[in-house]
């Protein structure tokens, strides 16, 4: 059947994954979780946090984060590994962006770096990057955090969204790279107050024990309600969010 499809025009294919999706983000109406009995099971209700049925909870919580945010995203701007976010959030204020990316394969790629490989970074070029789920698949994330601040402009700012309670990253959804770490508030600054100082860094944690037990299951986010998804229990940190600020001269 692989074979099969590989032999098919690349356009039709990418028609076929598009009315797959559509399909699946549809059947959420009628295999929605209403009756939470159906979680007591040893299995995931749905595989890699539902990501083919609708927005993931995790995501949901990315974009509050940067809604939050938002006035910090101007200038000259590079996100990591695509340019979703700097679309959803850029509003007319983005005069130049980059997309950053190791991965050569990656056609939106206009910047080919190793976040791991401070040297080769360049220096005092943007006003803002994005670093969404990215640093968990680098085993030296603090290097990485090095070529990032490296990257700002004095008083440029950073943006990283970090997992907090995850299943582990399926190898196809990694797109090559690694799966090593998961965070806390409490790790997330001192990680990054070792490279930006402690007054320079705000970490902030989403989420709650029943948003926690829907992302683990592979729930999307329209099956929980707003304030469902919105009531936060800093004991339960689906996500960390932390803004970065590369501190000006003095």
């Amino acid at each position: 059947m692989t074979g099969l499809k590989n032999r098919l025009p690349l356009r039709l294919r990418m028609w076929l994954r598009l009315c797959r999706g559509g399909a699946r983000r549809a059947s959420v109406v009628f295999n929605g979780v209403t009756d939470w009995s159906a979680l007591r099971r040893l299995h995931p209700y749905r595989p890699d946090f539902g990501f083919h049925y609708g927005k993931c909870i995790d995501r949901y919580y990315i974009e509050c984060f940067l809604a939050e945010h938002q006035n910090a995203i101007h200038g000259n701007i590079a996100e990591i590994g695509g340019d979703t976010y700097i679309q959803l959030f850029g509003n007319g204020r983005i005069d130049h962006y980059d997309v950053i990316d190791i991965d050569e394969q990656n056609e939106q790629r206009t910047l080919t770096l190793d976040l791991a490989q401070p040297a080769s970074a360049p220096e005092s070029i943007f006003d803002c990057i994005l670093c969404m789920q990215t640093l968990f698949e680098i085993y030296d994330h603090t290097a990485a955090l090095m070529s990032l601040s490296k990257m700002l402009k004095p008083g440029g700012v950073l943006l990283v969204s970090l997992p907090g309670i995850s299943q582990r990253v399926p190898q196809l959804m990694l797109g090559g790279g690694g799966d090593w770490w998961r965070y806390t508030a409490s790790s997330a600054m001192r990680l990054f107050a070792n490279v930006f100082g402690e007054e320079n860094v705000e970490v902030c944690t989403y989420g709650n024990v029943l948003a926690a037990t829907a992302f683990l299951h592979g729930l999307v986010a329209a099956e929980l309600t707003r304030p469902e998804l919105e009531y936060h229990d800093p004991d339960y940190e689906v996500i960390i969010g932390v803004k970065a600020t590369r501190q000006a001269p003095r």
